[in-house]
């Protein structure tokens, strides 16, 4: 058992074990939180537009009861008139004739014309035509149609709307004398003054109509839609059977509404609107309607993931070992390495078959560019060696060829974490950019360049950094006009650049910004790095500057910056000075000062 616990402790700590579980982590686990993103997104977006669709079909269905309801009052105003002139006519039997046949002609030409169930026209019974029958009935005889119990209170000019159920009809309309439910518009003018009825009319329509337009619109769903009153009565439904009865107790808060309005309660969407004449238009889409409809996005989503997770396995297990197996020879190449031992990356298998460089991959350029850097590297140490250079300037040499693999193994080890956590794109961008990084550091092979390729090369070193920090990282490089041509000590930037990285983000600052500064001094240089991270310790500050006076490189410690500093204050390279100020959780400032150098002092 130990022993079996031993080799999964063994093969865990394999960076290709290490690369397919960050894979599947990587991949597998946002698949899932993807998947039920989408799946969300998706309902959401599914069920608004289902509401908004029947929002669409309530607002054709308002316009269709509102004009219908408008229809109503037009006519009832026109009857007023009418009853004006029935009112108001003399004791001529010919002119009151005359007047109520205009009348009558009326009332059954709008009946026609607008398709109403019926209207009837309630006169005083001593009235001429007041036992008409057809049309019009005696006064006497109104209070056999339930006048709502506010009918007093309203003074004869405005509509009361309110439904009626088993009234009769004429019987030229129904031999049987059947009754009928209605929705009923009436107007009734009372005389305030004795308190007596004048006339009063009926202008009757059938419920049904209101709910066949409810139920064709809504057909084939699970959604319900109702017209209530203000007390709470339904007119029509969906459902006609529902027709004359009441709103539920818990429902009567959506007689509240002022306009239109939408919430979800207890499972269920409601729109409810109130319509021109005080009644309301209320329609309920049930949640598990909207769930119904979605069901079929989650079964692609499942079928979907069935197939692409074999795919993504399999595509994990092939690019992590090729992966690993090249990026295993490249680590141990660079292991060997040595300066005095010039390392044959053929007997490596590293270096790609192909002829064709368009083929090369990130790793195939990295591997060329370290072949390439390794052998530059010790043809320079042979040439320092041979020619018996300065001191100072072999002195030179060691530290530039030690700070490079110093910083390439940083580099890597950013890619080798990248590759790790399945950052491949980011790991692939960085191959590129060091590509590009050592190219120009290469070909430019003297102690000093151009400000304007240190510029570059550190640049090119930003963009490398902001792969692995995201968007915690940003910068900013300004340089006077025409100071990019003076010469200056390669690579003096990045280490200070590294710094402000490395040490200025942390938990209290997770974003850095970088400013460098390139500027004229008196017959010098000066160049500033600025960030705005958490700053250094008032004991690490002093080690710093300790470091500075004494011109010291410790391998173990402040390397990178000793090593520049070591190196600009030669009077071969400007005799620079470097200067830090720096106060915890404010930033670091790095100030470069050096002689101007033109080409020809190189």
């Amino acid at each position: 058992m130990k022993k079996r616990i031993e080799n999964i402790k063994i093969i865990c700590s394999q960076f290709q074990t290490k690369l397919m579980l960050a894979f599947f982590l990587c991949t597998l686990l946002p698949l899932a939180v993807i998947a039920c993103i989408f799946y969300h997104i998706t309902y959401r977006i599914a069920a608004d537009k289902i509401m908004s669709s029947t929002i669409l079909a309530d607002d054709q269905l308002n316009m269709q009861f509102n004009e219908r309801i408008g229809q109503a009052e037009n006519v009832a105003d026109s009857i007023q008139y009418d009853m004006y002139s029935l009112t108001r006519t003399g004791e001529s039997i010919t002119e009151a004739l005359s007047v109520f046949n205009n009348a009558r002609n009326d009332v059954s030409l709008f009946k026609t014309t607008f398709d109403f169930y019926h209207i009837y026209v309630f006169l005083p019974d001593t009235k001429l035509g007041a036992k008409e029958g057809l049309y019009f009935l005696p006064l006497s005889e109104i209070s056999q149609f339930g006048l709502p119990g506010n009918w007093q209170e309203n003074p004869g000019t405005d509509s009361i709307w309110f439904y009626q159920t088993d009234v009769e009809l004429p019987f030229i309309l129904s031999e049987a004398y059947s009754t009928k439910d209605l929705i009923t518009c009436c107007r009734i003018l009372h005389n305030q003054a004795n308190n007596s009825l004048e006339y009063g009319y009926f202008i009757f329509l059938n419920p049904d109509e209101f709910s066949g337009s409810l139920s064709n619109a809504f057909s084939g769903t699970a959604i319900t839609s109702y017209l209530v009153s203000e007390t709470g009565q339904i007119l029509a439904h969906t459902d006609s059977t529902l027709s004359g009865t009441h709103l539920p107790e818990d429902k009567m808060s959506l007689l509240e509404a002022q306009g239109s309005i939408r919430f979800e309660s207890d499972g269920i969407n409601y729109h409810a609107v109130q319509l021109n004449n005080g009644w309301y238009h209320i329609t309920e889409i049930p949640e598990n309607y909207i769930k119904e409809n979605t069901r079929i996005l989650l079964r692609t989503i499942i079928v979907t993931l069935v197939i692409a997770l074999p795919l993504t396995i399999l595509t994990i297990i092939t690019m992590s070992g090729n992966l690993t197996r090249r990026l295993r020879k490249l680590s141990l190449a660079m292991k060997d390495f040595s300066l005095s031992n010039p390392l044959d990356l053929s007997s490596y298998d590293l270096l790609p078959s192909s002829k064709n460089q368009t083929s090369y991959d990130e790793i195939d350029k990295l591997i060329i560019t370290f072949d390439k850097m390794q052998t530059s590297i010790n043809q320079n140490m042979h040439s320092i060696l041979e020619l018996s250079l300065s001191e100072e300037k072999l002195r030179y040499q060691l530290l530039q060829s030690q700070i490079n693999p110093h910083f390439l193994y940083n580099i890597l080890g950013s890619i080798k974490t990248c590759q790790t956590i399945g950052r491949l794109d980011t790991a692939n961008q960085m191959i590129t950019d060091l590509t590009q990084f050592y190219r120009l550091t290469l070909r430019k092979t003297g102690d000093l360049i151009s400000i304007r390729d240190e510029l570059e090369i550190a640049r090119l070193y930003l963009e490398m950094e902001k792969l692995c920090h995201d968007d915690t990282l940003t910068w900013e490089i300004h340089a006077e006009d025409g100071i990019e041509n003076y010469r200056m000590c390669r690579f003096t930037l990045q280490p200070f650049l590294e710094n402000s990285i490395l040490h200025g983000i942390s938990r209290i600052t997770p974003r850095v910004h970088l400013k460098l500064f390139v500027c004229y001094g008196e017959d010098t240089v000066i160049i500033t790095i600025q960030d705005d991270g958490i700053g250094i310790s008032p004991r690490q500050l002093d080690e710093l500057r300790t470091v500075l006076e004494e011109k010291t490189v410790d391998y173990d410690k402040h390397f990178g910056i000793g090593n520049v500093n070591r190196r600009i204050s030669s009077p071969s390279f400007g005799h620079g000075s470097i200067q830090i100020e720096s106060r915890v959780g404010e930033g670091t400032k790095i100030t470069i000062i050096f002689a101007q150098m033109e080409e020809e002092n190189a």
